[in-house]
C-alpha cells in the first residue's frame, strides 16, 4: 500500500509534437518528464510544459491529451486525478501535448 507522501505528485512523461506554433521547438524539448500535484487541475499540467518549454514557446496553449493507460482529451479544469489514479508504468508516454487550434 503506497504511503499519503506517494499519491500527492505524479511523474508524468511527455511527448510534445513541434508542429505549427511549436515547430522550431529544440529536439532535446520534444520528451520531457513533468512531476505535478496529483489533485491539481490539468491547467497546471499546461503551464508547467509551459514554462519548461521557455521563450519563445512559453505563451503557447497546448491541448492536452492521455494516451496511456487510456486515451482521453483532458480538460484544464479536471483534476489529473480524473485521468492518473496511481502512477504509470514508467517505460510510456502518459501524455501527448501539442498547440490548440484556436476553434478548440
Amino acid at each position: 500500500m503506497s504511503s499519503g507522501a506517494d499519491n500527492v505528485n505524479i511523474n508524468l512523461r511527455c511527448l510534445i509534437v513541434p508542429c505549427r506554433e511549436l515547430q522550431g521547438l529544440p529536439h532535446d524539448q520534444v520528451m520531457q518528464i513533468v512531476t505535478v500535484g496529483r489533485n491539481q487541475a490539468v491547467s497546471i499540467l499546461e503551464a508547467t510544459i509551459q514554462s519548461r518549454l521557455g521563450a519563445p514557446f512559453n505563451n503557447i496553449r497546448l491541448k492536452i491529451r492521455q494516451v496511456y493507460p487510456n486515451e482521453a482529451t483532458m480538460q484544464p479544469q479536471d483534476p489529473i486525478s480524473t485521468f492518473f489514479n496511481e502512477q504509470p508504468r514508467t517505460d510510456y508516454f502518459h501524455i501527448v501535448a501539442q498547440p490548440l487550434l484556436g476553434s478548440e
